[in-house]
């Protein structure tokens, strides 16, 4: 590898100590995982496992697809972003996968009640068990493996002095036309787009909207993955300092880039704040009470204090702190608000999930539990590290670039 490569590549040598630390979490948990499946310990109950499973995917997944939305609208300053945004969505891939097929064969009972229906009752073939581990795992799958080719396309060129077999593998066929593969990714683009809001539209009626019964909304799917892209969006604030690149040598984020990111997260505050009421104004006009439940359930009661500092964290303290120029210049102060606005998304998801099963849940009533999501985080931040530390962190071929002039 070249020198620059090198300098950002590579972690300094505390976030090797970091790596290897997350690495044990994770080994140990997954240990606790065997144990808790052969002995019964975790079933039914993986309810936290659950909603730390749907968060850590959605803000994974964000990260190829807040790449593809900024080619597509030519956005330059986003260039610094894109390799380690789209790391992080690889990052996730098999945790994606096996967490899925642990929680469909060892909780899907539990999490889904219409898998159990009254012997009287009509069933349509949606709500079949096959069907339903097939539909998700093929929307994952073909999510995955779309943003496997639009992450190597855009690697290949930056590995021809990398060593190791695939990456010489890669790098051999490399574009050597960069304007050509810039194209290409442009037009690979709205797939990528594309096959994240299937995945998503179906992991949302799923595991959100088909647990509250005869709820029907055509909105709640687009808040679902929307929720997604804004918690991930904001994430990239911080992963560059998990990473070790935001002030290492030859690092390209400056406050520039703070601030642009900052802008756009602004924007995702706003339009999350309508995703997420769009669905209850029609049920709040129409006077419709077995669909108002579900939010009166989570406004009032048990879940009220959850919930407002879900509203906290996604709206009231983003926009309150946005409005400032300072705040979107100071990493400090952006980390802080982009980890809120982390908090508020996994609280929506936790609020999506659990009440409709348990009316007086608390968040940290079962340890192993809450073991098994820590390890899942653990395991997803060690991946990452790992790939910061295999693959160059920047696009340099595409940072070389000249911006197209606009006609």
């Amino acid at each position: 590898m070249s020198t620059d490569h090198n300098e950002t590549a590579a972690p300094p040598s505390r976030h090797g100590l970091v790596l290897t630390v997350l690495s044990a979490i994770f080994v140990v948990v997954a240990g606790l995982l065997v144990y808790g499946l052969r002995t019964g310990a975790l079933e039914p109950d993986l309810r936290f496992l659950t909603v730390s499973f749907l968060f850590l995917m959605g803000i994974s997944q964000a990260g190829v697809v807040f790449c593809a939305m900024l080619r597509l609208v030519k956005a330059e300053w986003g260039k610094p972003y894109y390799r380690l945004a789209q790391m992080s969505t690889m990052a996730f891939f098999p945790f994606a996968i096996a967490g899925f097929l642990v929680i469909y064969f060892y909780a899907r009972h539990e999490l889904f009640y219409w898998l159990n229906p009254t012997p009287d009752a009509h069933l349509s073939a949606w709500l079949d068990d096959d069907w339903l581990l097939w539909r998700n795992l093929i929307g994952m799958l073909a999510f995955y493996l779309i943003s496997a080719l639009y992450v190597a396309k855009g690697l290949a060129p930056d590995l021809a002095e990398a060593r190791g077999r695939f990456s010489r593998w890669l790098a051999a066929r490399a574009a050597t036309d960069h304007r050509q593969l810039e194209g290409d990714l442009y037009l690979l683009s709205p797939i990528v787009i594309l096959a994240f809001v299937v995945c998503n539209t179906l992991l949302s009626w799923d595991f959100g909207m088909m647990l509250i019964p005869h709820w029907h909304s055509t909105v709640f799917p687009i808040h679902f993955w929307f929720g997604n892209l804004f918690a991930g969006s904001a994430a990239l604030i911080a992963f560059p300092a998990l990473v070790g690149v935001s002030n290492a040598p030859g690092a390209r984020f400056n406050t520039d880039h703070i601030r642009y990111l900052g802008m756009l997260v602004t924007a995702f505050t706003l339009m999350w704040l309508y995703f997420y009421w769009a669905q209850f104004f029609v049920t709040w006009f129409g006077n419709l009470p077995h669909e108002t439940g579900a939010l009166w359930r989570q406004m009032y009661g048990h879940y009220a204090p959850l919930y407002w500092i879900m509203m906290t964290g996604c709206f009231f303290l983003p926009f309150a702190a946005f409005i400032f120029a300072r705040v979107k210049r100071s990493l400090l102060l952006m980390v802080i608000v982009c980890l809120a606005i982390n908090l508020g998304i996994w609280l929506n998801k936790y609020l999506m999930v659990v009440p409709a099963y348990a009316p007086d849940h608390a968040p940290f009533s079962n340890w192993l539990d809450v073991t098994l999501a820590v390890g899942l985080l653990a395991g997803f931040l060690a991946t990452l590290l790992w790939l910061a530390s295999r693959f160059p962190m920047y696009a340099d071929w595409e940072l070389a670039l000249e911006p197209i002039p606009r006609t």
